[in-house]
């Protein structure tokens, strides 16, 4: 019984430590996670939009070094063209497309790495990355659901 009476403050510090990173932890990085265990198709996922206060950058990614890089031109043209971005690597394709609201306005972009494959060419990425546009469309449906708190 003394072992846990003196154990309760370090799990309530505990505790608080991890609401407080909760708090931090906003439902576009969630939804990130999900849609990435959901597409093993896709090697990597980030969301990119305008912070209040900061400009675009990333909000949400599955590489946690990305978080907060300002946008670059891959962001920067699908936002400007409203239309997907794509781009041959060495070894994968990177895709980059506006994400809307409900409303049609862009409220973020999403880019998207595909492995180079047999068979695989921009256009076939940039159909699997539509895909999986909608469905982050679908999740994401306001500027404000990017930057709610995960449940």
């Amino acid at each position: 019984m003394k072992n846990i009476a003196a154990s309760i403050p370090l799990l309530l510090a505990l505790a608080a430590l991890g609401v407080r990173a909760q708090t931090n932890y906003i439902f576009a990085q969630k939804v990130v996670e999900e849609i990435k265990a959901a597409h093993p198709e896709i090697t990597g996922l980030e969301l990119a939009a305008n912070k209040p206060g900061k400009g675009c950058q990333t909000i949400a990614a599955t590489e946690a070094k990305e978080i907060g890089q300002k946008c670059d031109k891959d962001e920067l043209t699908a936002r400007k063209t409203n239309k997907p971005f794509v781009e041959q690597e060495k070894t994968e394709f990177d895709v980059t497309l506006p994400l809307h609201d409900s409303a049609g306005r862009i409220i973020a972009t999403a880019g998207m790495d595909f492995k180079l494959e047999a068979g695989r060419t921009k256009e076939t990425v940039v159909q699997e990355a539509l895909k999986i546009g909608a469905e982050l469309e679908r999740r994401l449906t306001s500027e404000s659901d990017l930057f709610r708190p995960a449940q």
